[in-house]
Formats: structure tokens, sequence, C-alpha cells
């Protein structure tokens, strides 16, 4: 009996995906079509669940109440409702699923953007986050190695693709610039003592002489001595901060224990939101994760917040250059930020 049933259920499936109208084929490139990769090392990777059923040939796939079929066989994947068209069959080389070149941006891609639309998170450590996308105006930042891109232009686009998924799950946003202009590395820090957030994240792309170099790294900020923190812009931020608390004017011993408590919060949380970015945003883009670094970047030592700095790939780098061109890819970075930034949220301890 249960024999019968996956028999029916193959055959519907079948008819769902090969008929009902005919689905748009597009043009079907040979690489992508040549192109074979092994699906568990694909899922395995993106840390989705799949499973085969030898019987009816039925592939599923499956991340957060997101789900996608296949049929070994078809060339057709269901995810949801939602009918994909690949370049090439599902085949079994070896008792092992393969897949075609296009099966990543087609169907794993779409799976895990429509997993982080379905995330059920709970602001809880964190409601509003700054945004500071690098350079910007007269300071182009560093230029892409062929195509000629800006890195202001680059970075703006992710931090507006970062903001708006961040506030479509319930975060307050703020964003030290929107446009294309010159915001200088005190306002910046001014702007995040004055506007009550949570979180500072700065965005920017990096470039180095060896054009071989890739990867996305973040920064927090190094360990500062007490001359450091004595630093006049520190001081200035300080008494920002303080004339919004209800506090007595001037009070230097209570200043004094709050500036140490503002510090070593900063410093512990920074670490961990580090780490969250570097490992979340990397798995969402296939990115090599060069690792968390430490700074004394003028925006990390000038913030009294949890801060970093991320770098989101080399714009010196002819592959990472071009992929920072596609919006695609934008956005897949803009969902690994925010994938970062709610599971720090969200953690337990």
């Amino acid at each position: 009996m249960l024999r019968n049933w996956i028999t029916i259920w193959s055959v519907i499936l079948f008819l769902v995906m090969h008929m009902g109208g005919c689905t748009s084929v597009g043009t079907k490139t040979e690489k992508a079509a040549r192109e074979r990769l092994f699906l568990k090392d694909l899922c395995g990777k993106n840390n989705i669940t799949w499973e085969w059923d030898s019987v009816s040939q039925v592939v599923t796939l499956s991340l957060k109440g997101v789900r996608a079929k296949a049929l070994v066989g078809s060339d057709v994947v269901l995810i949801g409702e939602e009918k994909v068209l690949l370049s090439a069959p599902l085949k079994t080389v070896k008792s092992s699923i393969v897949v075609s070149g296009d099966f990543q941006e087609k169907v794993i891609d779409k799976i895990l953007n429509q997993s982080l639309e379905k995330a059920d998170y709970f602001v809880k450590r964190v409601e509003t986050i700054l945004i500071d996308a690098g350079h910007g105006g007269k300071d182009p930042g560093t230029i892409g190695v062929r195509g000629g891109r800006q890195e202001k232009e680059v970075v703006l686009d992710i931090a507006k693709r970062l903001r708006n998924v961040l506030e479509a799950h319930g975060f307050k946003v703020n964003m030290t610039r929107d446009k294309d202009e010159f915001i200088s590395l005190k306002e910046r820090t001014e702007i995040a003592c004055r506007s009550k957030v949570d979180l500072f994240i700065s965005v920017h792309a990096n470039s180095n002489p060896v054009r071989s170099v890739n990867g996305l790294e973040v920064y927090s900020l190094k360990d500062l001595n007490y001359v450091e923190k004595e630093d006049a812009e520190r001081r200035e931020n300080h008494q920002i901060l303080f004339q919004k608390m209800a506090m007595k004017r001037n009070a230097r011993d209570v200043e004094g224990i709050l500036e140490d408590m503002l510090y070593t919060n900063k410093q512990s949380e920074s670490r961990i939101l580090a780490e969250y970015v570097a490992k979340e945003t990397t798995k969402m883009i296939g990115s090599r994760n060069r690792g968390i670094k430490e700074s004394h970047f003028f925006v990390l030592r000038n913030t009294l917040i949890p801060a970093v700095l991320v770098e989101v790939g080399f714009m010196s780098n002819p592959r990472e250059e071009r992929l920072l061109r596609k919006s695609l890819y934008r956005q897949k970075i803009a969902n690994g930020l925010a994938r970062s930034i709610m599971a720090y949220a969200n953690r337990k301890n």
C-alpha cells in the first residue's frame, strides 16, 4: 500500500512539473548544462536538509519552512508553488544525486532568501541599528580593478538593501548616509551617539596590491590604552551621550563608571557580533572567510556601542569585483549581514 502511494505521488509530481501550461525556458547556457555538482555538497555547505526517495525518485530540500521538490530525470524544481527550470535534469551517479551548474543560483539561493523572509525573529538585545555606508561624495573609496566601479556606490547599495531587510523584520534602522554625499568620520561617530542606536555596522569594500587576495573580513575595536580612551573625540562623544541621560551634569565619578561599563560592553559584544557577521555572511555568499581582525579605525574607536566594520570583498580581485557589480550578489551580501545581526540579537547567552 505504501509503495502504491509513493508511485501515485511520483506521478502527480511529474504531471505538475510537466503539464498545465508551458514554462518559459529562456536561454540555457552550455556551461551551466555541462557543469555537474553533487547535491549533498551544495546542501551541506548551505545547511539545507535534503532527502531522496529511491523508490519514487523524489528529491526534497527544506530549510526553515521552505521546501523544494524535484524528480530525478527532470529539469524542473518546485519551490513552494514556483516552478524553476534548470539547464539540465537531475541525475544519479554512483548512488549520488548530481545537479546542473545553475542549481545554486536558481534553487539554493532562492531557498536561502525565502527562509530569511520566513524566519521568525524576535527583537531582544537590539532594536535600532545604525548602518554606515563607507566613503561618499568627494571620497570614492577604492576603484574596481576592471569595471571602474567605485566603492562608495557599491557599499551604499548594499547598505540600503540591508536596511530594507532589517526593517522588514521589525528593526529600526538609521543610516549615516542614504545618498552620494561626503560625511566626515567625526560626523559619523557623532550620529551614532545622538541617535540612541544599539549597534553600528560600517560597510566597506577592500583592496590589495595582490589581485589574487579575496574574501570577506570583519573588524572590531582593538583594545585601547588609557591615553587612547581619553582621546578628545571620545570625550566629546561621551558628553553627547550623557546629555540624553537623567544624571547630574559633570558628575565625573559617575561618568567614569559609565564610560568603563560602556567600553567593557562594547568590546565583548563587538567581538561576538563580528564572529556572527563573518560566519553567516560568508556562508550566504560563498566567499572566503578571512576571519576577525582588530583595528583602531576611527569609526570603531569613537563609537560607544557595539560596532564592527565589514569589508565585503576585494574590488582589486577581478572575480569579486565582477560579483560586486551584480545586483543579486549585493542582495545576498545584505541578506547575510541581516541574518548575522538577527542571529546575534536572538542568541541565548
